[in-house]
């Protein structure tokens, strides 16, 4: 798909297409959750609307925890039964995701009939959008980094809370990734390489003033998250990769043009919050599969290719290769014949 056409087609939906909350129904009480990126935008009008539906405990994954606290104060003075926690959690330092996902993993451990234990859905919704070539503490590319690569390892790590849960309570754990409608239109060249991950580190590979990289790491989520599911019981844990649409949030603040474009079209972020939760509540059939105007629908040709689906297992080797190296652990244990 064209760049151009890609754009258009999502101005299209973008303008037919109104995300719709939750049912006022829809019971959550008892449950809980965790979400990354939550102490702004579409993360926060996540956690918002999960909480008024009746969860019990909800964990906050932030960078800073003076606005997740501030966060925290808000979702609580609208659903004060809810119990909200705030966690650290830096994307750009493997030290920390391994201590955020350890901190889970006993915090929701097998518990005990009242359910102390559990983990029902996990949404994994931090991000970055540059325009400009960075590198994160561990030398990755920035979008490699946080987007890919931090992210990748949670949904790890993360499985194991998730599908204890499910087998006690009798239902699929759920775990969604914000990914985006970008991924149609990426430079799948990249992904193409020998090589995936040493090459998008490469500044050679990074076209300065283009969202190419942004695009591109939203595909290796697609990609990610297909792999993963073919590794992963569906009546243990759900795992699929949402779009969100194109919404009014801070998350464009490195982007001047398309924060401009915004005030055309753009959900809000309550309208995108709207679409992280339908993807990590509903849809229980969506393992493996890409959630869009809230709906599974049709991955790109590329995915389903042979030069695709060989991206896809070169890159889950590739990072898994990486998780060994850079941040080996008792945590990748029960990884290692994947």
């Amino acid at each position: 798909m064209s760049a151009t056409y890609g754009y258009l087609s999502m101005f299209y939906h973008q303008l037919t297409f109104r995300p719709a909350p939750l049912p006022t129904s829809t019971n959550l009480s008892g449950q809980k959750a965790l979400i990354t990126g939550s102490n702004t935008g579409l993360g926060l009008a996540a956690a918002r609307e999960l909480a008024s539906h009746g969860l019990s405990r909800l964990i906050l994954g932030v960078r800073s925890v003076s606005k997740g606290a501030a966060a925290a104060a808000s979702i609580i003075s609208e659903s004060p039964g809810c119990a909200v926690e705030v966690w650290p959690l830096d994307q750009d330092d493997w030290g920390s995701v391994v201590m955020f996902a350890r901190r889970a993993r006993d915090a929701f451990g097998d518990g005990d009939g009242d359910g102390v234990g559990r983990l029902d859905f996990v949404l994994l919704n931090a991000g970055v959008k540059r325009l400009e070539y960075t590198t994160a503490s561990t030398g990755h590319e920035a979008h490699v980094q946080t987007n890919h690569l931090a992210t990748a390892l949670l949904s790890l790590l993360l499985l194991d809370p998730l599908r204890r849960t499910a087998r006690r309570t009798g239902r699929p754990g759920r775990m969604s990734i914000t990914g985006s409608s970008v991924f149609f239109y990426a430079p799948v060249s990249d992904v193409a390489k020998p090589a995936i991950i040493p090459w998008l580190d490469d500044r050679a590979s990074f076209k300065a003033g283009s969202q190419d990289r942004y695009c591109l790491s939203k595909l290796l989520l697609v990609l990610w998250v297909r792999e993963l599911a073919a590794r992963v019981d569906g009546a243990d844990v759900v795992v699929n990769v949402l779009n969100p649409g194109w919404c009014v949030s801070e998350f464009h603040r490195a982007d001047p043009a398309t924060r401009a474009a915004s005030r055309w079209g753009a959900y809000s972020a309550v309208q995108g919050g709207h679409c992280l939760v339908d993807a990590v509540v509903r849809h229980e059939g969506s393992h493996g599969g890409y959630v869009s105007e809230q709906k599974v629908k049709p991955v790109s040709n590329f995915v389903l290719s042979a030069d695709g689906k060989a991206a896809q297992k070169r890159l889950w080797d590739e990072t898994m290769a990486v998780f060994r190296t850079e941040c080996p652990g008792d945590h990748l244990d029960e990884f290692q014949e994947w």
